[in-house]
């Protein structure tokens, strides 16, 4: 969802940047006002972006006991605990995300980022717990692969 959000927050400000401009005809009169406003908030949105990495987060992590189920866009993918090296918590714009190593490259690259649930956000210790619970399965699921 905050990735949508994202996309219909940068639709809804370009709109409403132009928007008074198309209303009262000087849109066609002198396009180069409108044109730097949406301009300016488009560099603001790419710099965003950049700076946040929204876009290579996962949509959708499910815990389904022995693996992780993962899916980007349209790929979907299931990691296996005995894939994962170690699961860390990073912080990029406030945002407090879980980045998942793994021992081998998946479809979906080395490492799966993702937020936690809503409920852990502003929640940086629960944040660390989630991420210590991953890398102790993993272990354990090497363990008992060996």
């Amino acid at each position: 969802m905050l990735k949508r959000g994202m996309w219909l927050t940068a639709a809804a400000l370009i709109a409403f940047a132009v928007t008074p401009s198309a209303l009262d005809g000087s849109l066609r009169q002198n396009p180069a006002s409108s044109l730097f406003a949406v301009g300016i908030l488009g560099a603001f949105f790419v710099y965003f972006l950049r700076k946040t990495h929204i876009h290579r987060l996962a949509d959708e992590v499910m815990d389904c006991d022995d693996h992780l189920k993962v899916r980007r866009g349209r790929t979907e993918e299931v990691i296996r605990f005995s894939n994962v090296a170690a699961a860390d918590v990073s912080t990029s714009g406030g945002i407090h995300r879980i980045t998942v190593r793994l021992r081998q490259p998946a479809k979906l690259g080395g490492q799966i980022e993702f937020l936690p649930q809503a409920s852990l956000w502003s929640n940086l210790s629960g944040v660390k717990r989630v991420a210590a619970g991953l890398t102790e399965r993993a272990n354990q699921a090497q363990d008992g692969r060996d």
